[in-house]
């Protein structure tokens, strides 16, 4: 590196800085200042001025950045160890150079294509006819009022064109002094940079001369709306021949940021932004044509050349002005990027406003587009408040969204939390009406579909409705909450109206099944008195007895005959006051209501789901979603991507189909769907929280009343079946995911899958359910809990031998006694470990855990007997039933014959005849022995 050589390259560059600031100084004093002097009138051609003022300021900033580089190269000349690299200020802020530059030209070019330069020429100002004799002198190609024009532009442009070739000369004289290595590097990168911004500038003029020459060539009609300083002209139809199809315009122009086509006297334009070209238009073209088509939001054309080479420049051409409208700023240089990445991408960004007929028409959408039509996440806008945010697909609102439509005489909206398939709702959604109405359930089509909640949450008649849905109508299996008159049908609909059997049940305990029509009731029914009595026959709205009729009393007469309401309820008839056996009221709903058919609505469409082959984007339209506050939802635009459930396992589909083929064992099996059904997010969670809502809207509140205890144990039942047949649908299409069959060795256990799924499940019922069994066995209960308050006034060994418990297994060794107390005396001592375990009974839903409790119970009774003896010892029925009602009275279970019933009823199918069932029995002979009970005045007084 010769450091001589540098120091000369640097004083060059100084100089050539000093001559080119001068030379800016003359055309600042001679043309820009008299030119801002010249301030036109008229409005348009203050537009213009007002685009001079701004050329002026982009002037004096790059005058100034010279100035100020010729400043520190002085300096630096006069150091004595001048002569390196970094003494070269345009290496090192080669950015700004660039920067100052490029900002100049364009505003420049700004002012060429609206004609500046010719309007400034024609200045009336007398300052500036005055100043046109000083400028023949300075401008060489004045000749004549007409080129005062095209001399303004040269003056203009050309010095700080020849200032960048003077640039590159100095940087490639520098690079030839430099060896090889990081130093050459930087000079030849910014080398490449300043020959990018020759071919920048060129282009650039280039553009503003063929777009000004364009505006000079349209009529008025055309420029007023289409001409802008910063549009550029790409390429013109006349100047590369292109047509459309179905001779719907006459001349293309491609502008930098939009397609205008014009016919006649009028045009289309088309914001490239919304713009995509398909070589492959899909149609066949005429002989000897080679087409594009074109693809907008509301319009699709093809455009043909008669030259496959004109097609190919114009697809270029077309793509690359696409992209730098997407990008937001031309290429630099303009036109010279190429290859990969070149293509403008299909998948855009973008807002738009509908113009055309149709469902669109007037609305604005904001979101991502593909191929001219909405296609992901946005949000669509009609002028009459309408709003929906989602996702949409091929220009149709599909998958899930949420839209706020306004009613039209209240200032509230509609809100709808949904799934959308093809422009419609469809599947799992959440609406929130205006009039204070909230709907949860499915829809199809728009309308209501399926399963679904209605709720009034109005303080004036709130009411709920659970059930089928069709064309947006109640029908079908449902049950109606009315809490103003505090009753509930539970039974069938159609079109909104109760029709066909139904069963009403009141706040008051009173319960009665009819047949309706049209809300009607009709016929004759059953109606279930507080007091056990049992009516059969036709009554009124009000509950009174008309017509004739059978009224069954609890004391077992019964009273048959003409009743009739006139003066007071009277009857004509035949009273049987026989005793008969006493008639317990029958269970309701059972023959009317199949268990199948009940909520059939719900199952549907996790069949659907399984049918679809569990698709990740179909679950949540089919199994329903978890979403935050409506009030959270309608205060923001953002609701969509809210948080729909957090919880600590994540269930996607994927991976809940892998775990399956995991988790087929049965200890992984139980554990795995332990998970499942507890989780909002698994399809079985979701499930079994869809029946839970289903069984609390019919025996929770009013409708705990103790003749629907047959329906509510019996859906349970069949709730555990069905949770067990998805759970093998599922596994299946995992399988079958991968490539796999269902194993045909199925493990003997997991063919009572239904009695594995029930323990899990029931804890959701657990709290209608048991007071349903309590209601239903109240009478007896009430009777043990007698018999248990008489045995509790014995001491226990009085308690022993009343119950003629052997004593040889009284437990006299654990009555350890103080000075001052008596054996006889000491109560709730003897088997007070098994009385314990008894005691836990009811701290478990799970029939078998309850069973077990029992077994244990049993075992301790054993133990403690053969500690008592010093030998084991099996107890044999005649010990055993005294021993264990002795452990019952001092375990003082409440409700016992509910738990006895309950675990009867629900216990596993396996376990009848065997071990547990026994001891079942045997708790259940303790239970109604301590009904039967009831001790002499006398005894009850008696003390040892």
């Amino acid at each position: 590196m010769s450091t001589a050589g540098i120091s000369g390259i640097l004083e060059l560059l100084l100089q050539l800085e000093e001559n080119f600031s001068s030379c800016l100084a003359r055309i600042d004093a001679l043309i820009i200042k008299p030119l801002l002097q010249a301030e036109p009138q008229d409005p348009k051609e203050k537009e213009n001025f007002q685009l001079f003022v701004l050329l002026n300021d982009r002037f004096q900033t790059l005058w100034n950045f010279t100035e100020e580089n010729s400043r520190i190269l002085r300096g630096k000349s006069q150091l004595e160890n001048s002569g390196c690299i970094q003494d070269f200020y345009i290496l090192w802020k080669g950015e700004v150079f660039l920067s100052l530059y490029i900002q100049y030209f364009v505003t420049f070019a700004n002012f060429v294509v609206v004609q500046g330069f010719e309007q400034a020429a024609r200045s009336k100002s007398d300052a500036w006819r005055l100043h046109k004799a000083v400028l023949k002198e300075f401008l060489r190609d004045f000749t004549s009022e007409s080129s005062l024009g095209l001399a303004l532009h040269l003056v203009l442009h050309k010095p700080f064109q020849e200032h960048i070739q003077s640039y590159l000369q100095l940087l490639s004289q520098l690079q030839e002094q430099l060896q090889e290595g990081s130093e050459r590097d930087v000079v030849a990168t910014v080398a490449q940079e300043f020959g990018k911004l020759e071919s920048f500038i060129s282009q650039v003029l280039d553009e503003a001369v063929f777009t000004k020459e364009l505006w000079k060539s349209l009529g008025y009609k055309f420029t007023d709306v289409l001409c802008v300083p910063e549009r550029r002209l790409l390429e013109d139809s006349r100047n590369l021949p292109i047509t459309s199809g179905s001779a719907r315009s006459e001349r293309l122009l491609l502008f930098d940021d939009v397609l205008v086509l014009i016919q006649g006297n009028s045009f289309q334009s088309f914001d490239l932004k919304l713009v995509w070209v398909d070589e492959n238009c899909g149609e066949k073209s005429a002989p000897g044509l080679h087409s594009l088509r074109i693809t907008t939001p509301e319009e699709t054309f093809v455009l043909s050349t008669k030259d496959p080479q004109m097609k190919a420049v114009w697809r270029w051409k077309l793509e690359q002005a696409v992209r730098q409208a997407l990008n937001g700023k031309r290429d630099f240089p303009l036109w010279g990027r190429s290859g990969e990445g070149s293509e403008a991408p299909s998948r855009r960004f973008f807002s738009y406003v509908f113009r055309m007929e149709g469902r669109l028409r007037g609305a604005t959408y904001e979101g991502e587009w593909l191929w001219g039509k909405p296609h992901g996440k946005g949000t669509l806008k009609w002028r009459d408040g309408r709003n929906h945010v989602g996702d949409f697909q091929e220009g149709l609102e599909h998958g899930f969204g949420i839209c706020l439509v306004p009613r039209r005489s209240e200032d509230r909206y509609d809100c709808y939390k949904c799934h959308w398939y093809q422009g419609k709702m469809r599947g799992y959604g959440i609406c929130e009406y205006g009039n204070d109405l909230v709907y949860k359930g499915y829809f199809k089509d728009n309308v209501r579909q399926g399963f679904g909640i209605l709720e009034n949450f109005s303080a004036e008649h709130p009411f709920r409705y659970t059930g089928q849905w069709e064309s947006d109508k109640k029908n079908g299996y449902g049950v109606w909450e009315d809490k103003q008159r505090a009753e509930r049908y539970i039974g069938m609909w159609l079109d909104d109206h109760r029709h066909g059997e139904g069963i009403v049940v009141t706040q008051s305990g009173l319960c009665y099944q009819r047949t309706f029509h049209a809300d009607k009731m009709v016929g004759s029914g059953i109606l279930l008195l507080e007091d056990d009595s049992v009516y059969e026959g036709n009554f009124t709205d009000d509950l009174t007895f008309v017509g004739k009729g059978k009224l069954s009393f609890a004391n077992g007469s019964v009273l048959r005959g003409t009743f009739s309401s006139r003066g007071g309820l009277s009857a004509r008839g035949e009273l049987s006051a026989a005793p008969e056996p006493q008639r317990q009221p029958d269970q309701l709903g059972l023959k009317e209501f199949p268990v199948e058919k009940r909520w059939t609505g719900i199952f549907e469409q996790f069949l659907e789901f399984l049918h679809s082959g569990c698709k990740e984007e179909m679950e949540e339209s089919f199994t329903g979603f978890h979403i935050q506050t409506s009030k959270e939802l309608r205060k923001s635009q953002e609701y969509l991507f809210c948080q729909r459930g957090s919880e600590e396992f994540s269930w996607k589909i994927e991976e809940i189909l892998e775990d399956l083929t995991e988790h087929q064992e049965p200890e992984p099996l139980q554990s795995y769907l332990e998970k499942a059904l507890e989780s909002s997010l698994h399809p079985l969670g979701k499930l079994l929280r869809a029946l839970t809502a289903a069984f609390q809207a019919t025996y929770s509140g009013i409708g705990a009343n103790r003749h629907l205890l047959a329906m509510a144990q019996e859906e349970v039942k069949f709730y555990s079946r069905k949770i067990w047949e998805f759970y093998q649908g599922l596994l299946r299409v995992a399988l079958e995911r991968k490539g796999r069959a269902p194993s045909e060795d199925v493990d003997p256990s997991l063919g009572k899958g239904p009695s594995l799924v029930l323990p899990l499940i029931l804890p959701g019922f657990y709290p209608e359910l048991s007071m349903l069994y309590m209601l239903q066995h109240q009478r007896e209960d009430e009777l043990y809990c007698q018999g248990i308050v008489e045995l509790s006034l014995f001491p226990d060994i009085q308690l022993l031998e009343f119950l003629d418990v052997q004593k040889h297994l009284w437990p006299l060794k654990d009555l350890s006694l103080t000075s001052n107390q008596r054996r006889s005396l000491i109560k709730d001592k003897c088997f007070l470990s098994a009385t314990e375990c008894l005691q836990k009974l009811i701290t478990t839903v799970d029939p078998r855990q309850k069973l077990e409790i029992l077994r244990r119970t049993f075992e301790e009774l054993e133990l403690t007997v053969s500690r008592l003896r010093g030998a084991e010892y099996r107890l044999p029925m005649d010990d055993l039933l005294p021993l264990l009602v002795f452990v019952v009275s001092r375990a003082k279970i409440q409700h016992l014959g509910a738990e006895i019933h309950l675990i009867r009823d629900l216990m596993d199918p396996t376990n009848q005849g065997g071990m547990l069932d026994f001891l079942l029995t045997t708790l259940e002979s303790c239970y109604e022995h301590i009904q039967r009970i009831r001790l002499h005045p006398k005894e009850n007084s008696h003390s040892s």
